[in-house]
């Protein structure tokens, strides 16, 4: 009776897999990669909570779950293109930060707007309930694969 529980493996496997054949960005105007898109949106939104006016490749990194060398290419690209710019920290010359230009204000907003018009739609599709019973389930998802991921580490 026990084993009946595993009898929808092969759905979840589905319904997950599902997921990486959305193009949840099909709608962007830019020519920047959706991956250059969430950086912007990271500094935009880490900068208003942080309520500092830049963040360092470190603090992007971090927010990413990623290497700093992977978020150095894509600042450099978004640097080139005229969406950041570089500052040096007045103390440590070390230390730059990364900040967004007016271009990188407005496409970041942009896409923020678009991410949440998107997550409204859904809640309306799902209805409230459903849609506090998602969040929990996911949040629950992703703590077993971070569980999981730091036993394989060990």
């Amino acid at each position: 009776m026990n084993e009946d529980r595993y009898d929808k493996i092969d759905e979840l496997m589905e319904a997950f897999q599902q997921f990486s054949k959305i193009n949840w960005q099909k709608n962007n105007p830019s020519m920047l990669k959706p991956s250059e898109i969430r950086v912007l949106v990271t500094i935009r939104l880490g900068t208003e909570k942080s309520g500092k006016p830049v963040l360092t490749i470190s603090d992007i990194s971090k927010m990413h779950k990623v290497t700093s060398p992977t978020i150095t290419q894509m600042v450099n690209s978004l640097l080139a293109q005229g969406y950041v710019v570089r500052t040096s920290d007045a103390q440590d010359k070390r230390v730059s930060g990364i900040a967004l230009t007016d271009k990188g204000v407005r496409l970041a907003d942009a896409a923020v707007a678009r991410i949440r018009d998107t997550f409204k739609g859904m809640i309306d599709y799902l209805g409230g309930e459903r849609s506090r019973a998602l969040i929990e389930l996911l949040n629950g998802v992703y703590h077993y694969f971070e569980e999981i991921n730091g036993q394989l580490e060990d």
